[in-house]
């Protein structure tokens, strides 16, 4: 229940922020964290479908392409359970070190998808005006979100790691 609570809370907090930055600042993503969490208190097949889950719910919300978010999402909860293995989730380095690089990983799954789909390259501007403020805005929320979400549910479970 409570986890449904969480999904809730970020809905509403992604929408608010979306709406209070500018156009052209991106605001953290919010999804993205859930996920993690989420993977982080479970085994990896039922951590992969939730993320997936949550990414065709992101979808839905956006009205954006069904199926986009969706695998971004599952690709950072993959490459999430690959870095938890080499780096210990419980160290707040290290967690911030997992979130860099799963983030990188859901933008690489992005990409894959946006070349799959025969669209033209992304620019550079791209880069700029959207992948590196979303990466150090999710990066300096993600300490205040985790310790929401430990809140909420609990201390997170290491049984998977």
């Amino acid at each position: 229940m409570n986890a449904l609570v969480l999904v809730f809370f970020s809905l509403i907090l992604q929408a608010l922020l979306s709406g209070l930055l500018p156009d052209r600042v991106s605001p953290p993503d919010l999804w993205f964290l859930l996920a993690v969490v989420l993977a982080s208190r479970q085994n990896p097949y039922a951590g992969l479908a939730s993320a997936f889950g949550l990414g065709l719910l992101q979808d839905l919300s956006s009205a954006g392409y069904l199926g986009f978010h969706a695998l971004g999402l599952t690709t950072a909860a993959y490459a999430f359970y690959g870095l938890r293995g080499w780096l210990h989730w419980e160290e707040p380095a290290a967690r911030m070190v997992v979130l860099a690089l799963a983030f990188l990983a859901k933008w690489g799954g992005f990409l894959i998808l946006v070349y799959w789909m025969r669209y033209t390259t992304l620019p550079a501007s791209t880069w700029v005006q959207v992948f590196a403020p979303e990466l150090v805005l999710t990066l300096l929320v993600a300490p205040f979100y985790l310790r929401l979400a430990e809140a909420l549910l609990g201390p997170g479970e290491e049984a998977y790691a």
